[in-house]
């Protein structure tokens, strides 16, 4: 389930505007759960050194889908941004909500 739910937070922010070869974004849930999730500039996604999964993002609605082993998990963040430093809240379709930001880019 932390999987499930740091995934979907992840995927999130990982394809905000502008991807770089990768962005690494720290994610914080209400509950104090933190995971590292690295999104790489081919669409896929690593969270907490694991299998990298598949991501979309709709930029109009601030939702980013991905494809997590137990199914697809999305979320929506109250901003985007590209910006190391750039933090915004996020829910996603676990009903798992917290803080999102950007800690890397490379």
């Amino acid at each position: 389930m932390k999987l499930l739910m740091a995934a979907g937070a992840a995927l999130a922010l990982a394809a905000l505007p502008a991807l770089a070869e990768s962005t690494t974004v720290q994610f914080v849930a209400a509950d104090g759960t933190t995971s590292v999730v690295v999104f790489n500039g081919d669409g896929t996604a690593v969270m907490d050194g694991g299998d990298p999964i598949p991501y979309t993002m709709n930029e109009d609605t601030k939702t980013v889908c991905g494809e997590t082993p137990d199914g697809e998990l999305c979320a929506t963040f109250d901003e985007l941004g590209d910006e190391v430093g750039f933090s915004t809240g996020y829910t996603n379709t676990a009903g798992v909500t917290g803080t999102a930001t950007i800690t890397a880019k490379d």
